[in-house]
């Protein structure tokens, strides 16, 4: 009985953990669907995120700082890429005609990521890193759930992707777009990045530290 007792407690353990890791993989990132509508019509959606500090490509046709891999174009060139609807403007795309991935390598952590997306397809994909650790991955078929349009290629869809970490254990510091067949045609890449701590707060830091070891300093001598 006693040995029932204790595998029965056991197993509801494990089981619990094994909860906890789920959820907690799945909850990572958020996704939630919408950006400033293309009041222009001519830019694609950019996102309304407060603080967040957009990339969209119109400088020049070569890849922006903190970008390898993929590249930026303009227009639609038939079987290879297609820009986004309601986008005449510099766009990045990542396939075989291309490359791919198309990575995008952040200065520092960041809380926030979202994108203008066209035409999405089953064999897109997106990444979020932090170093070489994967925080999430969606596929293109779900980010296509998620968004509630097709993921066969449409090139009428267009959307507006948002991610937002659900914690700080889950900031990220690399993005990586991917497709296994032309394309990944993407826009207006917008980010938060996390604040640099002041020097004061890091003074701030060392002397609660060293507040620490003198209390326990203490505590041992006693």
């Amino acid at each position: 009985m006693t040995m029932n007792i204790k595998y029965r407690r056991l197993s509801i353990v494990v089981a619990l953990a094994a909860l906890f890791t789920a959820t907690s993989a799945s909850a990572a990132l958020t996704v939630t669907i919408g950006g400033n509508g293309n009041p222009t019509g001519t830019y694609g959606e950019k996102s309304i995120t407060p603080g967040a500090v957009t990339t969209d490509f119109n400088a020049s046709l070569l890849n922006p700082a903190g970008y390898t891999g993929g590249a930026v174009k303009n227009g639609t060139s038939s079987g290879n890429w297609a820009e986004p609807p309601g986008d005449t403007s510099n766009y990045f795309t990542v396939g075989p005609s291309t490359s791919t991935p198309g990575i995008l390598t952040l200065s520092r952590l960041a809380s926030y990521f979202g994108f203008y997306g066209g035409s999405p397809d089953a064999y897109n994909s997106i990444e979020f890193f932090n170093g070489n650790n994967l925080i999430q991955s969606f596929s293109g078929s779900q980010l296509a759930t998620l968004a509630g349009v097709s993921n066969t290629g449409d090139q009428a869809i267009g959307k507006f992707w948002n991610f937002t970490a659900t914690s700080s254990a889950y900031y990220f510091n690399k993005v990586e777009f991917f497709s296994t067949q032309n394309a990944y045609e993407t826009d207006n890449h917008a980010v938060i990045l996390t604040a640099v701590p002041e020097p004061e707060t890091y003074a701030m830091m060392l002397a609660g530290l060293g507040l620490i070891g003198f209390m326990v300093r203490r505590k041992n001598v006693a």
